[in-house]
């Protein structure tokens, strides 16, 4: 059994992506907005070097925000590298 990936170093060595999503949402206040559609693929190697192998995944989000929108609210999705198993078959 794996134990558990606690930061970007070991995310990045293990060849994991995070992808990251605007999730303002459409609703300022009580005025309706158009909804923010930015997504992006982080550059691990980028975060290793900005943020040093320790950071720990569980507050990357906090430290993120949507250039386009300017919002903090923000959505990560941690993808492991595929399977060798699911890969052969």
């Amino acid at each position: 059994m794996m134990s558990a990936i606690e930061s970007i170093g070991e995310a990045w060595s293990l060849g994991w992506r995070i992808r990251m999503r605007c999730a303002h949402g459409k609703r300022d206040g009580m005025k309706s907005i158009r909804e923010c559609l930015y997504e992006a693929d982080l550059d691990m190697e980028t975060l290793v070097c900005t943020r040093e192998q320790e950071f720990p995944l569980s507050t990357l989000a906090e430290r993120l925000k949507c250039p386009r929108r300017g919002s903090h609210r923000v959505a990560l999705v941690f993808e492991p590298p595929p399977s060798r198993d699911r890969a052969t078959a």
